[in-house]
């Protein structure tokens, strides 16, 4: 009874061990790479009603942001170390999308953060620093820069929800809401 109770705890620790992490995440159909450069890579993963995605690995530390959900607001955002593997599934009746910026290096490692007009630093860690920048209608934002790098995802106004760009280190920006609000994620990598 016990050799056997070992051959089927042996047989399970195996199977476990060599289960397959999950495909990589460019891999996945709906997970579509939208910029990648040194320091960043970019994805747009837009699921429709019903979707259930392939199970995908994300090994690279990576800011996911929140564009259309029934599961969050539009404009959150998150970091997760990489290393992980899901499934997600739009059990939803209206799109899901992300923009998910998975963080490389800084452009200029050790850059202190910014203290800027209508930003509001959200989270820092030792990987990344996340921005919200928010302007009411007809509001605009001068020129700004950041020492390093860094992306902006639109959640409302702007180039619209989900646009990305990326920005070098030291370059200048202008943002301007126009005639509604806008929202924008700013992700910076350390």
């Amino acid at each position: 009874m016990i050799p056997a109770l070992l051959t089927l705890w042996f047989a399970l620790m195996v199977r476990t061990q060599t289960q397959a992490p999950g495909i990589p995440v460019e891999q996945e159909p709906k997970h579509r790479v939208v910029l990648k450069n040194d320091f960043v890579r970019m994805i747009d993963a837009t699921l429709p009603p019903g979707y259930v995605t392939l199970h995908h690995a994300h090994d690279v530390d990576n800011v996911s942001v929140t564009i259309a959900s029934d599961r969050g607001r539009p404009g959150r955002a998150s970091f997760a170390k990489g290393g992980y593997s899901h499934t997600v599934t739009n059990a939803g009746p209206e799109v899901m999308r992300f923009i998910v910026v998975e963080v490389g290096k800084s452009d200029h490692p050790g850059s202190p953060p910014v203290q800027l007009q209508n930003h509001t630093l959200e989270t820092e860690n030792n990987r990344t620093r996340i921005y919200r920048v928010k302007l009411a209608p007809g509001e605009s934002l001068q020129a700004h820069r950041h020492d390093s790098g860094w992306v902006e995802v639109f959640v409302t106004g702007g180039a619209g929800p989900g646009a990305t760009v990326w920005h070098e280190g030291g370059s200048s920006v202008s943002l301007s809401a126009g005639k509604d609000m806008l929202e924008v994620v700013e992700i910076e990598p350390k």
